[in-house]
């Protein structure tokens, strides 16, 4: 038997699956970076005391703009968004007590405290 024709289809199937392989692997950034659950329990979080010392020393070396109370807080939602969903700090991580302590602050109504 001679199947001449085989061989390019083959190759054409193969190539697809390949390409949708790569496509589905480049749009499921949450395999690598899953979604973070606060842990609020506990005593409230301070902005002097818990916030600002984690844009300190992990944001402000990108984001010098994050450098007082009202600009962190004006920018809030799109902060806590990056922070669960893993995406920020781009250049390292931040621990969950970290993580915990600027979600929890924004989740309380990110009080000038």
């Amino acid at each position: 038997m001679d199947y001449p024709n085989t061989f390019p289809t083959m190759k054409k199937i193969m190539f697809g699956l390949i390409v949708c392989s790569a496509m589905i692997g480049a749009c499921s950034k949450s395999s690598t970076n899953p979604s973070f659950t606060p842990d609020c329990s506990g005593a409230v979080k301070s902005y002097s005391n818990d916030v600002f010392p984690v844009f300190q020393s992990s944001c402000n070396g990108c984001h010098s703009n994050f450098s007082n109370y009202f600009l962190i807080s004006g920018d809030k939602s799109a902060i806590r968004s990056k922070i669960v969903d893993g995406s920020m700090p781009q250049n390292g991580s931040l621990s969950t007590i970290q993580k915990n302590s600027v979600v929890c602050w924004i989740d309380n109504g990110a009080p000038n405290n």
